[in-house]
């Protein structure tokens, strides 16, 4: 057996080498963890997204519930709702605790809802009448996807 014919020749080597292996793992590597992260940020900002529409539609469903009972707006002035403890004094406000139980019921990650009336003409809050146009402050708590909680406000206007 000649030496030279059992020994392949270097020019005409087919294969990989160790170091090419190496390489492509590292750039797989690099490639999966770079997409894992995107998942996750992506995760992320569904999630937060997700919360930013329930308190957006909240606040939407809140305008539709005054605007179909305007004797509403002179009560809602400092209206202070929690999700663990929904109550109100005033049972003229009955209609607006059966509406934030049932949000919280379709958006579990709200939290609260604070409500300020600002009759119009006026720079601060008061007492709206159902007669002249009224804004309505909302600030809505949802838990945020960090943990801890977000709040929205929202300055709601209509004919009222």
């Amino acid at each position: 057996m000649n030496l030279r014919t059992a020994m392949p020749r270097r020019r005409g080597q087919r294969g990989v080498t160790l170091l090419e292996v190496l390489v492509a793992m590292l750039l797989f590597l690099a490639a999966a963890s770079s997409l894992v992260l995107l998942i996750n940020q992506a995760y992320i900002a569904n999630a937060q997204a997700s919360r930013t529409f329930s308190a957006t539609t909240t606040a939407q469903s809140l305008l539709s519930t005054v605007e179909g009972n305007p004797q509403l707006l002179g009560s809602l002035n400092g209206l202070q709702l929690s999700a663990q403890n929904p109550s109100v004094a005033n049972t003229a406000l009955t209609p607006v605790l059966t509406w934030w139980q049932a949000q919280v019921t379709q958006y579990p990650d709200l939290m609260s809802l604070s409500v300020a009336t600002i009759p119009s003409g006026s720079a601060s809050a008061g007492t709206c009448v159902s007669t002249a146009p009224c804004q309505l402050s909302a600030v809505i708590t949802v838990r945020s996807a960090f943990g801890g909680s977000v709040q929205r406000t929202f300055l709601l206007q209509d004919g009222f």
